[in-house]
């Protein structure tokens, strides 16, 4: 690193709202920046009415300054929109609150030389901070969470903090970005920094570097910082419907388990409004002791943070509640087209803008995608699952599935689990073509290997589909077994999960699938699966083309109900039909959910 031409170049991207002294002073600090190599500066003004990108245009400083304006949007999307303008090589973000010392480029640049793809430094309290108990506070904070980093622990999601991060662009482009969901521009706070942490460290190498030093000079006001607690809520809600897996540590930085916790905050939180009056009492009483000899108390620090704590876990309560489900409903999709022409196919096939209302509507009624691990974690007793809880899965693997993917789960964020027929030359529905379908093409194994960078696990669905329990002893391995095998050999991970096509198994299809090692097997029946449910049968509800509107809400919410008054419906039409005389001779016949002659 001692040759200026082997250092990086950086693109700084600073995101600013209504801050227009402190955004001057952040972009002034960066001319003492003392670095071999080139870099830019760009900061996204958000919005701002107060003056701000006229005040940053008049700056005069020694390197190259871009200022752009949006409406106001959010921090991630000012962040974005920042990375998506960038030129360097790394991608700096710093908040308009961040002073930095002269070395800061530098360090960054001896952690990416040293590795790393992304790297986190530390943010001490700025010494011009306004004096009190809430300065203070944060003061303490930060410290606390740069000793965890210098204790050695690896970086963790919780410890991705944007107002100082530095990635290298490919590597943000590959992941999308910051998640706008969580900033939305219209009070939104808090998560994005830690979801896009998640991200990060699941694919990329993070270090934490305790010499990369920007000061934070600390301005919220404790009004301000009351707003901010409820809005954390919400977005720790969001965050813990998101990355179930991470529930449990993330409540627990926030003292679910203390007793204080249990028998006074959250039983405050929910009483309907009072957070909101706390807040103001709260506000009012500290804009009064800021003014006061005594405004560095600890004692109405420790109250002025129950009051937040109020606050935080009623935004908690609002935003959907702690995951604390041990059951989830998984839905059975087939064709995500309109096969309204095939005379096999058109029951099971959703058109794609009806696929995407569904998909549109679950997300309005708070309803939470989760991935087959989560499911198989939440089984296991390992963690808990958001109230409503939905696991997606696709049979067959038909064509359309790639583009749906990529263009209506990826964007979203919604994770699927896809089960695959393995051993078929023509890759297309040679099952269905039996019994008078129309050819329709299977994804191939190329195709295939693209999903689970969309989101979406692929599992095992027999080698030719066959209703397992018609196949001999001595082919049921192949057919349960195979599949895995021929998944791992075409590049793709070991499959933990296998669906029985037609949703047809019996006790030796069972054993066979736990004898090849999957984790989860997968049938159909209208129930939500929980911990009391067969791992190696779980039910899957399964959504055909006609469950439109009342159906669909039916379905989704009561699907045994749902069950029980269709198949009612159509015992009393077969009363009518052929008298009260047959009807115990083919009532029993009639098929189970499921239960199908060709899909």
């Amino acid at each position: 690193m001692s040759d200026p031409a082997v250092w990086p170049s950086f693109t700084i991207v600073i995101p600013t709202y209504q801050r227009r002294a402190l955004a001057c002073e952040a972009v002034g600090a960066l001319a003492r920046l003392d670095y071999a190599g080139a870099f830019d500066v760009i900061v996204v003004v958000d919005g701002s009415t107060d003056g701000t990108a006229r005040a940053l245009a008049g700056l005069k400083v020694p390197f190259a300054l871009r200022v752009v304006e949006q409406a106001n949007a959010g921090q991630s999307a000012a962040r974005n929109a920042g990375a998506a303008l960038a030129t360097g090589e790394i991608v700096l973000f710093l908040d308009d609150d961040m002073i930095c010392a002269p070395d800061l480029l530098a360090e960054h640049a001896r952690s990416h030389a040293a590795g790393a793809d992304a790297v986190v430094g530390e943010i001490p309290l700025e010494a011009n901070s306004p004096k009190g108990f809430l300065t203070e506070g944060i003061a303490a904070w930060a410290e606390s969470s740069a000793q965890e980093a210098r204790e050695g622990v690896a970086p963790g999601p919780f410890q991705i903090f944007s107002g100082q991060i530095s990635v290298r662009r490919t590597v943000f482009d590959a992941l999308g970005g910051f998640d706008c969901r969580y900033c939305d521009g219209k009070g939104a706070y808090g998560k994005e920094d830690a979801d896009f942490g998640v991200r990060l460290l699941a694919r990329y190498t993070v270090g934490h570097n305790p010499r990369a030093i920007s000061h934070h000079r600390y301005v919220v006001s404790p009004r301000e910082y009351l707003r901010r607690g409820h809005a954390l809520g919400l977005a720790d809600a969001q965050f813990a419907r998101a990355w179930p897996q991470l529930a449990n540590e993330l409540f627990a930085r926030n003292h679910i388990d203390r007793a204080s916790t249990r028998r006074v905050i959250r039983p405050l939180a929910r009483v309907p409004g009072l957070h909101r009056i706390m807040a103001v009492l709260a506000a009012m009483a500290a804009w009064v002791v800021l003014r006061t000899p005594w405004r560095s108390s600890r004692g109405f620090l420790r109250v002025f943070h129950a009051v937040r704590m109020v606050s935080y876990w009623a935004g908690v309560d609002a935003g959907g509640g702690v995951p604390d489900a041990t059951s989830a409903r998984i839905l059975c999709y087939h064709a995500i087209a309109d096969h309204a022409d095939d005379p096999v196919l058109r029951p099971y096939s959703v058109p794609r803008a009806r696929f995407e209302r569904q998909i549109a509507w679950m997300q309005r009624a708070g309803y939470a995608f989760v991935t087959a691990d989560d499911l198989e974690a939440c089984l296991a007793g390992v963690i808990r699952l958001p109230r409503k809880a939905v696991l997606l899965t696709f049979d067959d693997c038909y064509d359309d599935l790639l583009d749906v993917a990529r263009r209506v789960l990826a964007p979203r964020r919604i994770p699927a689990l896809a089960f695959a027929v393995t051993g078929l030359a023509s890759h297309s529905n040679e099952w269905d073509q039996r019994v008078g379908a129309r050819p329709r093409r299977l994804l191939t194994w190329a195709q295939l290997r693209e999903l689970p960078a969309l989101g979406v696990t692929v599992g095992s669905h027999s080698r030719t589909h066959p209703r397992l329990t018609t196949v001999p002893d001595s082919q049921i391995d192949g057919e349960v077994a195979g599949p895995a095998a021929d998944i791992v050999r075409n590049g793709l991970p070991l499959p933990r999960h296998f669906c029985f096509p037609y949703g047809d198994c019996d006790a030796r299809v069972r054993a066979a699938t736990a004898r090849a090692g999957y984790a989860l097997g997968f049938g159909v029946a209208p129930a939500v699966a929980n911990r009391a449910s067969a791992r190696m049968e779980l039910p899957r509800i399964e959504l055909r083309r006609g469950d439109t509107g009342v159906r669909f809400w039916l379905k989704l919410t009561f699907p045994r109900l749902a069950f029980q008054l269709r198949w009612r419906l159509w015992g009393a039409r077969l009363r009518g039909a052929v008298g009260r005389r047959i009807r115990p001779i083919v009532w029993p016949a009639l098929p189970q959910e499921g239960g199908r002659a060709a899909i």
